[in-house]
């Protein structure tokens, strides 16, 4: 039976170790694979070969040990390498971004790449499946492989999918940013006007609905309040800055934020508030004010928003 043979000009030991834990599944059937290791230049190269009688068995032992080695480095490429492949495209295209810059985009890489907290493993699962069909596709025709030149020559698809990703996480780094600039801009012309009104409650509502409470439970009036609101309900602006912006048009002292009727998870409105007001936010889970009940209790006014 023919060795097969893979080198790599780095992480040799990672992929013996991968190998092993492999053909480990292969000895508990009575099939043991010897593992050589030889240099040639900067390389280092691993023959996998089946040991003893074993070699003489028919060629469904020989595509066996094919699927074993191309699983364990689709494993190691997906596990192992793909971390550096990022980095790798990230240095080559953005290298205009500071170091602790590149690290965000390459965590937000990892985040694009994972599909979100609705799926963490599922996308990983699909790319790793692609590339072991790939290497057995490889292995049908060779013996020996070279892993830096099948990676970079043979899964151009999945390395432009890397360089999408990267793409995409740049953008998404690029606009939390400009939103984390804003939002500090926002905080200082706060902190230097001097406040028109001591305390309100926000009731943050299902969906894009808010309400502007005072102390009594009745609707926050003010002429420059009624004058604002209808002037950006005609405009188009989102649900947030329509919420940010009556806020510093009131200029409270204070802000109690009630958040009973807001679905479980992360709340942009609630994380903007508490970013421009700082410690004048006091956050409500649940009070007479903010239950259902009050809720319909209260009247519809033009402190009442929905958009």
């Amino acid at each position: 039976m023919q060795a097969i043979t893979i080198g790599t000009a780095a992480g040799i030991d990672e992929i013996r170790q991968r190998l092993d834990d492999e053909f480990r599944f292969l000895q508990e059937e009575g099939v043991k694979v010897r593992i050589g290791q030889s240099h040639r230049g900067a390389f280092a190269f691993l023959d996998c070969k089946v040991d003893g009688d074993a070699a003489d068995r028919s060629s469904q032992m020989d595509a066996l040990l094919r699927h074993y080695v191309a699983n364990a480095l689709s494993d190691v490429i997906v596990e192992k390498w793909e971390s550096d492949l990022i980095r790798k495209i990230i240095r080559g295209s953005y290298s205009y971004f500071s170091r602790d810059e590149q690290d965000l985009i390459a965590d937000y890489t990892g985040r694009t790449l994972s599909g979100g907290s609705d799926s963490p493993h599922g996308y990983k699962v699909n790319r790793k499946s692609q590339i072991l069909h790939r290497l057995r596709d490889y292995f049908d025709t060779a013996d020996e492989l070279v892993l830096e030149g099948f990676v970079n020559f043979r899964l151009r698809d999945y390395i432009e999918e890397l360089e999408d990703a990267v793409d995409r996480a740049v953008d998404e780094f690029l606009m939390e940013r400009e939103h984390r600039e804003f939002i500090r801009l926002l905080r200082h012309f706060v902190e230097i006007q001097e406040p028109r009104i001591q305390h309100v409650h926000v009731l943050l509502g299902p969906g894009n609905s808010f309400r502007l409470l005072d102390d009594d439970g009745g609707a926050i009036r003010s002429e420059a309040l009624e004058e604002f609101v209808v002037e950006m309900v005609e405009s188009e602006v989102s649900y947030e800055d329509l919420l940010i912006s009556a806020l510093i048009t009131l200029a409270p002292r204070a802000l109690t934020v009630h958040v009973s009727d807001r679905p479980p998870g992360r709340d942009e409105a609630l994380e903007t508030i508490l970013g421009v007001f700082g410690d004048r936010t006091v956050r409500c889970e649940g009070c007479q004010l903010c239950s259902p009940s009050q809720a319909q209790a209260c009247e519809p006014s033009q402190a009442t928003l929905h958009h």
